[in-house]
């Protein structure tokens, strides 16, 4: 849908072009002269103007004239029965879109409409490119929403019922529960899914700019506003804008917001023209609105506003049948991506990973299953291959017997013996590291080893001590 001006003097073309354009399911204003259409331009966002070439007062070139010399991208479209190649030309060069003649065919009227908006789609995807180029992930580009935990495969299908709604939609829960994948696959359910995409985050980006960034500002603003700026409400129109982190949202900008869901409008920094949108909003946080809410750090109005459809993402020691789902398929793609063939998953590396907290959640996991892909050279990811953190984190929680061998033992005698005391040099120090930050000195004096020995095992072994600094 666009907001369309229509500017003429002839009453029954008016009547003829408002009706074939709103059938098209445009926005349509119409008025009768240059100098209502500069009034009506002065206070409203058009995305085309269609006018008339012949009319008292102003001719459709001054009003084509003045009206790009305001808005640079506006779509016009002049129409009229007394055309000469003069005049075509002088339009063509002022930067009018194109001409069509009286009396008006209906088709060539919304074809011509069409080709301009497809115009103005392209301009603005161009924007939408410049401002951010994501990054395409495996899980965004998966055609559902992967999953093995009862508990999400319920939220799904209401998940799926809200995605093809135009509602906004509140997505909450934890660190890496995998907020941004869940707000992707609506948008691929949507009816918007070939619309543009696009991802803030509200806490990584400074509020004032923030503001210029959501709704755009106009030249000379503020200091260093050379040029009038689109922002994502405007370029993302009938795509859908996902706001991560909108607990974060400075109190102005959630009035703002508030506006825009509420009427479909804004204004960009430093202008009071009124623009229309139709994107469509999924906002995203790890915070409990509700408490903020209850300190006056968040509006109740734009609370229920952002809530039509709520969906709580549990993290994943909610949802332990997920933890080996993710892993192995984690595994599976950084083996292919490093060129690894991973074969087996060792026993104590899975009752390792099944009982560890995951204060990371999925983001946390898959790191994890990054690097043990990544060093492993036996084609089994083994215990000794696990970080530091986690091995000791599980060792707590759980008694587990140490395994000498490991379920990928060699029948090889100095073999396996040189694995057994590989894995005892590499538990032995790092735990020992751990208890002095990394010092290697101290760690030395403690355990009675020579300083530049422990060096020399320590690189053998690619141990990094400064990965210990910060260990208590």
């Amino acid at each position: 849908m666009a907001k369309i001006l229509v500017v003429d003097d002839d009453v029954t073309s008016v009547a003829i072009m408002r009706k074939v354009l709103e059938d098209s399911g445009h926005d349509v204003v119409s008025v009768s002269s240059g100098k209502a259409a500069l009034d009506r331009i002065t206070k409203f966002k058009f995305d085309v103007m269609v006018t008339d070439f012949n009319m008292p007062g102003m001719t459709g070139i001054d009003l084509t004239k003045e009206v790009l010399d305001k808005e640079q991208d506006i779509i016009v479209i002049l129409i009229t029965a007394f055309f000469t190649i003069k005049s075509v030309v002088e339009a063509v060069k002022l930067g009018a879109f194109d001409y069509l003649t009286k009396p008006i065919n209906k088709e060539e009227l919304k074809l011509t409409v069409e080709r301009g908006l497809e115009k103005l789609q392209l301009v603005n995807e161009n924007l939408i490119l410049k401002k951010k180029v994501e990054k395409a992930n495996p899980e965004s580009e998966s055609p559902g929403y992967l999953t093995s935990s009862k508990k999400l495969k319920k939220i799904l299908k209401d998940v799926d019922k809200a995605a093809k709604s135009d509602s906004v939609i509140l997505i909450t829960g934890e660190n890496g529960t995998g907020k941004e994948v869940l707000a992707n696959y609506i948008y691929k359910k949507s009816h918007r899914s070939e619309q543009p995409f696009v991802v803030i985050n509200c806490a990584a980006i400074p509020s004032q700019l923030l503001e210029s960034e959501l709704f755009g500002h106009a030249r000379g603003s503020f200091t260093g506003a050379i040029k009038d700026h689109k922002g994502y409400f405007e370029v993302a129109n009938n795509g859908t804008l996902f706001l991560d982190e909108i607990g974060d949202l400075e109190p102005l900008l959630q009035v703002k917001l508030l506006r825009v869901l509420q009427e479909k409008e804004f204004s960009r920094v430093g202008d009071t023209r009124i623009i229309t949108t139709n994107v469509r909003v999924i906002a995203a946080t790890n915070r409990v609105l509700k408490d903020l809410i209850a300190d006056n750090k968040f509006r109740e109005d734009l609370y229920y506003r952002l809530n039509v459809f709520e969906f709580h993402l549990p993290s994943l020691k909610e949802r332990p049948e997920d933890i080996m789902f993710y892993f192995e398929k984690f595994v599976k793609d950084f083996a292919v991506a490093n060129k690894k063939n991973i074969k087996k998953i060792e026993e104590r590396v899975i009752k390792v990973l099944k009982t560890y907290h995951w204060p990371g959640n999925i983001r946390e996991l898959k790191n994890i299953a990054e690097r043990v892909t990544i060093l492993c050279e036996t084609g089994t990811i083994t215990y000794d291959l696990l970080p530091l953190n986690l091995r000791e984190s599980s060792a707590r929680e759980v008694d587990i017997e140490p395994d000498i061998f490991g379920d990928n033992f060699s029948s090889n005698y100095n073999k396996s013996k040189d694995d057994f005391i590989r894995r005892f040099d590499l538990d032995f120090i790092t735990k020992h590291l751990s208890k002095h930050s990394g010092n290697v000195e101290a760690t030395a004096k403690a355990i009675n080893f020579h300083p530049v020995s422990l060096r020399q095992k320590i690189k053998k072994l690619g141990i990094k001590p400064s990965e210990f600094k910060s260990q208590k």
